[in-house]
């Protein structure tokens, strides 16, 4: 085999982690500190994963159900992780063994000694799979390799691919070998950073490995209807503490309907060959066990479903609410909020991340929405108590930041109407997030005109004309995003506050002192009180090394777009620091004031270019800015001050939520 240079300097994980370098001269104390702080990032690095995650959990759980076999591959550190993962899920689940399947470089000797060199042989894993006979039909490989080019993985990936097996790579890196061949279906970047000793795999990359195979697993067994709410019903009882358990777990899942002794209990179990989840429907829906299979077999072997199928008649004809919900979506650029509403009033909210489709793309920002709308189905049927396996709205409306621009419009159109089962139309609006806010005043009969200002991490204005009975969009000023524009914004508020507190570090010197926390506390108070902040929200950082603190992107972000939203986030952050102060300080209230005056300049753009008769007009306040009263009377009093008087003015911090109760008012 010829050698071939590999260069690992680029890698995340091989990159010197600048928060560690003096962790070998610290108190043992401090060092644990430092480890526990690194770890806490991995939990973050998940959570950016979990549209992906769940994709995957969905594909493999069909090709399971219907036989496949689930394949991990890797070599050291990731192939050890793969053989935990799989070996322990029959004894958890009574999963058959030879379900999943865990190969890793060298074979099984290379679990407790490391085999130097199988992880380069590229044919190995090709060799190790051809034993097994793939189905590309159902069964399915995870290629595990923190650096995202292991060759016995990559290698293994091509092979499965070729087949037509469903693939999927988790790698540690953004940009990986595993990415650029394209042999994934499923990429899954868990990026957690440079590691506290460099190149040690083992430990937030290794994290964030475990995290995601017992993620992919456990959903897949929940899927599979190994559980029933958290319990694992699957289980056999096969020894005396077994036994306990398996009866436990009846008389919770069975609550009045369990009236039997241990004996009893004992005797149903073992006519049911053990399956405790066959002896919950036998116990609970008072019936036969051929009855209970033959209804467990029609439900895909989930037990909920199995007690919903007897309710499922009589909850639709109490509630023919499913075709009187609607659902409205707040797709913003930093969170994502999903509501349903019933005609009575009931709603669930669902909460998700970022997903401006502009930053993280189509896919991304669909899986987003998915969660936040499943999240708040779910908890309106919990308030409700609805049993309902499925809900379909009636109408919905979804604001999405980053919509409008003509080269992704049409797509997400698409992709939400599919996503919906809705089409686009009277029963399915798609606007930017901003047109959300309008509802707020659509009724307002009385308004010519009315302006809606967005200041949170980045700020727009938009003026909307009344014509044919509803308000439409005519102006728009700002929103350019951060490089450009985004002035009065919490980023804004926030680089100006760095800026300052950068050029005071300069002037006082604190990068070349000897002690620079001390020389920090001599620093005007907001500069000293934002050198406090980052050093606690960055235990490792010192006061001198600002700049860096700021932006170096963090080791959680798995994509450069990421890593630019967390930085763009982290120096928002400084905002609310800044409000905080600007009573008491100078510098602060001077910022503050600045931020104002960007936002009035962006108000009277949009009055003067539309020619707006402020006094029959309305002015929406939304953003995360606005919330805060300082802020929000100092704009309103600015405005007052050039003779910009509104008609009506309002604040709306829940646009998801006014959205939904828009959509009601429609329907009656």
């Amino acid at each position: 085999m010829p050698t071939t240079f590999v260069q690992l300097a680029g890698l995340q994980t091989e990159s010197r982690n600048t928060q560690t370098i003096n962790i070998d001269r610290v108190s043992t104390l401090e060092l644990c500190r430092i480890l526990n702080w690194e770890d806490r990032k991995v939990p973050r690095v998940v959570e950016q994963c979990i549209p992906v995650i769940a994709g995957v959990i969905d594909t493999l759980s069909d090709r399971v159900r219907n036989g496949g076999r689930v394949f991990y591959i890797g070599a050291g550190t990731s192939g050890r992780l793969g053989v935990l993962d799989a070996s322990e899920i029959p004894p958890t689940y009574s999963a058959p063994f030879g379900q999943f399947i865990a190969l890793i470089a060298g074979g099984d000797d290379a679990l407790r000694q490391a085999k130097e060199g199988a992880e380069d042989d590229r044919d190995g894993a090709k060799v190790d799979l051809q034993e097994f006979n793939l189905d590309p039909k159902v069964d399915s490989l995870i290629g595990i390799a923190s650096s995202g080019r292991t060759p016995y993985v990559l290698g293994g990936l091509s092979y499965a691919k070729s087949l037509g097996a469903t693939t999927v790579a988790l790698v540690c890196v953004s940009s990986s070998a595993a990415k650029s061949e394209g042999n994934a279906d499923y990429l899954i970047p868990a990026v957690a950073g440079p590691e506290a000793i460099t190149g040690s795999t083992r430990m937030k990359a290794g994290t964030a490995t475990k995290l995601i195979l017992n993620m992919i697993s456990t959903g897949i067994m929940v899927k599979l209807g190994k559980t029933y709410g958290n319990l694992m019903v699957d289980v056999k009882a096969t020894n005396v503490k077994l036994q306990q358990r398996a009866r436990n777990i009846l008389r919770l899942v069975g609550g009045d309907a369990c009236t039997q002794s241990d004996i009893e209990l004992d005797e149903i179990l073992a006519s049911c060959c053990g399956s405790v989840k066959l002896a919950a429907a036998v116990i609970v829906l008072k019936i036969p066990v051929q009855e209970a299979e033959d209804r467990l077999q029609r439900n895909k072997g989930v037990l909920a479903r199995v007690f919903d199928e007897g309710r499922e008649k009589e909850t639709q004809q109490e509630r023919s609410s499913d075709n009187n919900l609607v659902l409205c979506v707040d797709a913003g650029g930093t969170s994502c909020t999903a509501v349903v509403m019933s005609e009575d009033g009931e709603t669930g909210v669902g909460l998700a991340g970022p997903c401006n489709v502009t930053s993280v793309g189509l896919n991304s920002a669909v899986s987003t929405i998915s969660i936040a709308i499943q999240g708040a189905v779910d908890n309106w049927k919990t308030i409700t108590g609805c049993q309902m396996n499925t809900i379909k709205p009636s109408v919905a409306w979804v604001g999405m930041a980053g919509y409008g621009r003509p080269s992704v419009s049409s797509m997400i159109d698409d992709s939400l109407s599919e996503l919906l089962s809705i089409s686009l139309g009277p029963k399915l609006k798609i606007t930017t997030d901003t047109d959300l806010l309008i509802s707020s005043m659509a009724n307002q009969t009385s308004l010519d005109h009315v302006i809606v200002l967005v200041a949170g991490t980045g700020s727009v204005a938009m003026s909307y004309a009344r014509a044919n009975g509803q308000f439409e969009r005519t102006h728009r000023v700002g929103g350019w995003g951060h490089l450009l524009g985004d002035d009065g914004s919490g980023y804004s508020i926030g680089r100006e506050a760095l800026r300052t507190a950068l050029y005071s570090s300069e002037l006082y010197g604190i990068h070349v002192s000897e002690d620079p926390d001390i020389t920090a506390r001599k620093l005007p108070p907001l500069s000293q009180a934002i050198i406090e902040y980052f050093k606690e929200l960055y235990p490792g950082s010192k006061s001198h090394d600002l700049l860096s603190t700021i932006l170096v992107p963090d080791s959680d972000c798995h994509e450069a777009e990421h890593a630019t939203l967390a930085t763009t986030k982290r120096i928002s952050s400084v905002a609310k620091l800044v409000l905080s102060m600007a009573e008491s300080d100078r510098d602060a209230k001077r910022i503050v004031n600045g931020g104002v005056s960007s936002l009035v300049d962006l108000v009277t753009l949009i009055v003067h270019a539309r020619c707006i008769d402020t006094t029959m007009s309305g002015l929406v306040l939304a953003g995360g800015m606005m919330r805060d009263d300082l802020y929000r009377n100092a704009l309103l009093k600015a405005l007052e001050a050039k003779c910009v008087r509104f008609k009506q003015i309002q604040s709306v911090s829940e646009p998801a939520l006014l959205g939904a109760r828009y959509l009601l008012s429609r329907k009656v």
